[in-house]
């Protein structure tokens, strides 16, 4: 399939794509033509890329693992575990770290209120 069609079916767009091909993310397809022709395993590629990324994961990150697979020619599960291990260890520290900033803010909020208390009109 083209790449308009790709692009459909996988949510990336045609730069999205290109630029995963460009940085060995995806393999370079092969062409009919001056066409880019797509297989089902690119769109299962392209389709991990964009879940990773909407999980946090850099492409950068993808690399690793990619360059991984086509130098020992398995997917790096154990390595992928990992980084998802550390991703989440992450998401830990910080989820605590804003519900501590929250109570902060709350904090602040009773202070400025017990401080500045709401004015009360009254017609006279």
């Amino acid at each position: 399939m083209h790449i308009g069609k790709a692009a459909e079916l996988t949510g990336a767009t045609r730069k999205a794509i290109r630029h995963y091909e460009a940085i060995g993310l995806i393999p370079v397809p092969g062409r009919v033509g001056k066409y880019r022709v797509y297989a089902e395993k690119d769109l299962a590629l392209i389709g991990m890329i964009r879940r990773a990324q909407s999980v946090g994961f850099t492409l950068a990150e993808m690399k690793q693992l990619v360059a991984h697979k086509a130098r020992y020619g398995s997917f790096p599960l154990e390595m992928a575990d990992e980084m998802i291990q550390r991703k989440r260890e992450y998401l830990r520290r910080e989820a605590s770290r804003l519900a501590r900033q929250d109570e902060c803010l709350k904090a602040l909020r009773e202070e400025l209120h017990a401080a500045f208390p709401p004015s009360t009109c009254t017609d006279e």
